[in-house]
């Protein structure tokens, strides 16, 4: 799924400008209700100069010390799992599981699957289920598939009550959705289309749907408002705090095809009202994001926003603010984590951050696990990598538990679904 293009040579490049910037400057984020004392506040922090963009690298990351202590269980699940979420209540999870949607039991360490519910085979696609969304409120669950994203009562899967389906948002630019978003109002849902069509250059896209509109009224295309083209392979959407931004990365940014050698994608700015009413018109500007960028997630207090790039072997943040300020200075650090980073993910209040290291590639000499980065040491210039967890083959997405005490992971190639014990990590 995710875009893999040809052999990446090492290229040193500058940070450059972004492609828009917006008039004025993203007001600071309120602190998030779940951020603990522990996660940090980028005014907290001394003021550092701008890092360094991280060159594309063909080899595997350097070995890391594996972590001890670590408490850890598995559970193997019958095809691939890609996306997780956690309901809001209930001790239940859901794993995107190919064609049909997992509905797990958490109230012990290691979960146990209670059942599968079969997804529409005209929604799924060719390549499954992929990513999955849980609305704030908690009702419905979101799994992106083909051409959209399949709509599921939540309520409804986790008891085993039949008609749990309740139908398919259905997309024009593109049969490649990879990830999907809803905004802090469960009102609109936000989909990437990894490839697009011939319609984008076969460029990849954001297309934005009326979610409310389709519950209401049904699921044909008149919930769809539009698309949003950006880099090509658009992966990974996150909302910001305050609600105002969606982030969203492209392994390959347009500016750099057709560039022979290294090839480096983007993190994209995007003002979330304007994406809700005329999607083409939503972009505010974009940085260069090292090689391959996959996965975004900003902090719990919305200062800073961290990205995965998997050809990079790092795990990069940015200054919030400064993305639409002055995008050229807005890299803080990048911290070298395990070969082909993917999925990212904060725990203990976002005073460490979690990667989750694929090695899809199958690099000679890499190894897959999970790398414990300190956020705090990573943003004052200290030795930040702490170490690698040991898991299966290709984890992938991350959910973490309401309470914050488990995190689950998906290791795609060893149908199996990790849980990590967050208070056994350093």
């Amino acid at each position: 799924m995710d875009f893999s293009g040809k052999r990446l040579w090492s290229l040193a490049l500058a940070l450059t400008v972004g492609l828009g910037l917006s008039a004025c400057a993203a007001k600071d984020d309120a602190p998030s209700s779940r951020t603990s004392s522990s996660a940090l506040s980028a005014a907290a922090l001394p003021p550092a100069a701008s890092a360094s963009e991280p060159s594309c690298q063909s080899s595997a990351a350097p070995a890391q010390s594996q972590l001890g202590g670590v408490h850890t269980a598995s559970l193997t699940v019958p095809a691939r799992p890609f996306g997780l979420v956690y309901a809001r209540t209930g001790h239940i999870a859901f794993a995107a599981l190919k064609t049909e949607l997992g509905v797990l039991s958490t109230d012990s360490t290691r979960p146990r699957l209670l059942r599968k519910i079969p997804l529409p085979a005209a929604s799924v696609g060719k390549e499954g289920a992929t990513g999955v969304a849980l609305t704030h409120d908690g009702r419905e669950l979101l799994i992106a598939a083909g051409s959209g994203a399949i709509v599921v009562d939540a309520a409804k899967a986790a008891a085993g009550v039949p008609g749990a389906v309740l139908g398919t948002l259905t997309g024009t630019a593109g049969t490649s959705a990879i990830e999907v978003t809803v905004s802090p109002d469960d009102n609109y849902a936000f989909v990437s289309q990894e490839y697009g069509d011939a319609g984008t250059g076969h460029r990849g896209d954001i297309e934005v749907f009326d979610l409310r509109k389709a519950l209401r009224g049904g699921f044909g295309q008149g919930s769809l408002i539009g698309s949003l083209t950006l880099g090509k392979a658009v992966v990974g959407t996150a909302v910001s705090p305050n609600g105002r931004w969606l982030y969203a990365t492209s392994e390959v940014a347009p500016s750099q095809e057709p560039t022979a050698g290294g090839k480096h994608g983007e993190l994209s700015i995007i003002d979330l009202a304007t994406l809700e009413a005329t999607p083409q018109k939503a972009l505010r500007g974009s940085v260069l994001a090292g090689c391959n960028p996959v996965r975004v997630a900003p902090s719990p207090d919305g200062k800073t926003v961290w990205v995965t790039a998997r050809k990079s072997n790092a795990l990069l943040a940015f200054d919030a603010a400064k993305l639409t300020t002055a995008p050229q200075h807005a890299l803080l650090t990048s911290v070298q984590v395990g070969t082909a980073p993917v999925g990212l993910t904060f725990v203990r209040g976002g005073s460490r951050i979690i990667t989750a290291d694929t090695n899809r590639f199958h690099t000679p000499g890499a190894t897959t696990g999970l790398t414990v980065v300190d956020t705090r040491a990573a943003l004052t210039g200290k030795p930040a990598n702490l170490g690698r967890i040991q898991t299966g083959a290709f984890p992938r997405e991350f959910a973490l538990s309401p309470d914050a005490k488990t995190l689950l992971v998906s290791d795609h190639d060893s149908h199996q679904i990790q849980a990590i014990d967050t208070t056994t990590l350093p």
